[in-house]
């Protein structure tokens, strides 16, 4: 019995020095190097909104576009896709627009193929006008065709060759552009409740991303975490009716802890943040 006795208290001692032990290893956070190497990140993958924002700011490159469905094509073909067309008018082809298309897998072929044979029935049906323009009938001989990232890319513009450049500049984007460093106070939160933070908030009202890493005192975490699920609610109520693309990002939003800090993510990519944190991470002596 005494054995037994015995045997128990040393796995409870060696149970307890591990718990002890491993409790400090998120007991500091270099919040000005996570800052730093947060504020660098970009997309993984393509910035699809980006891209429209970049190319369609250059006027000689296009006429008017618009959006366009792919409903010329098998839906189980891709995943996700841009396809921007000249605005349309009664009866008339075409003439300028972009596509970049995210093909399903082992669907890419077929993709291919269906939009290859769009962009050769443009230049048929434009051909029989009587009105054909020799110039322009060349441009939809010429339709750039690319690959980027796993995605198709289909280019008709005046200037295919700047298109392209444009959608590789583009094609990842900050993740926290356009930002300003946080204030306690943009969330509801209190001197009282904190002892460091560390976070960026928008700098126009287009935009909804922003980050905050925050280490409650003693006793306060729920006090905190209460602040931020208003905060949040207030986020949801105001972009509910607003943009769509940033009230998703609300809607995903990332709210987790990482030893005394708790963190708080709205972005295109709040696992990389995430990880980016986790690197940040001080493990005590």
């Amino acid at each position: 019995m005494k054995k037994v006795v015995i045997i128990f208290f040393v796995m409870l001692s060696f149970s307890l020095l591990a718990l002890f032990s491993g409790c400090g290893v998120y007991d500091k956070m270099d919040l000005e190097k996570a800052g730093t190497e947060i504020l660098a990140l970009k997309t993984r993958t393509l910035d699809l909104s980006n891209i429209k924002e970049t190319i369609e700011s250059d006027s000689s490159l296009f006429t008017e576009l618009e959006d366009m469905e792919l409903d010329a094509f098998n839906h189980e073909y891709f995943d996700e896709y841009l396809f921007r067309t000249e605005k349309s008018n009664v009866n008339s082809v075409s003439l300028y627009s972009y596509l970049i298309v995210k093909p399903s897998e082992d669907k890419k072929d077929l993709l291919e193929e269906q939009i290859d044979l769009y962009y050769k029935n443009l230049l048929k049906e434009y051909s029989e006008k009587e009105d054909a323009n020799e110039e322009i009938e060349e441009r939809l001989r010429n339709v750039m065709k690319q690959q980027y990232e796993g995605y198709l890319v289909y280019i008709l513009s005046n200037d295919n060759e700047a298109v392209w450049e444009k959608i590789k500049e583009s094609a990842h984007s900050l993740l926290f552009e356009n930002t300003k460093e946080a204030k306690l106070e943009d969330f509801g939160l209190s001197t009282n409740d904190i002892t460091e933070f560390k976070g960026v908030t928008p700098n126009d009202e287009a935009n909804v991303s922003f980050y905050l890493i925050v280490r409650p005192k003693n006793g306060k975490v729920e006090n905190v975490k209460k602040s931020m699920n208003q905060y949040m609610k207030t986020l949801d109520k105001k972009w509910s009716t607003y943009l769509p693309n940033e009230y998703k990002l609300v809607k995903n939003h990332m709210d987790t802890e990482i030893g005394s800090y708790l963190i708080y993510i709205v972005s295109k990519d709040n696992q990389l943040v995430l990880n980016t944190i986790k690197e940040a991470v001080v493990e005590k002596d």
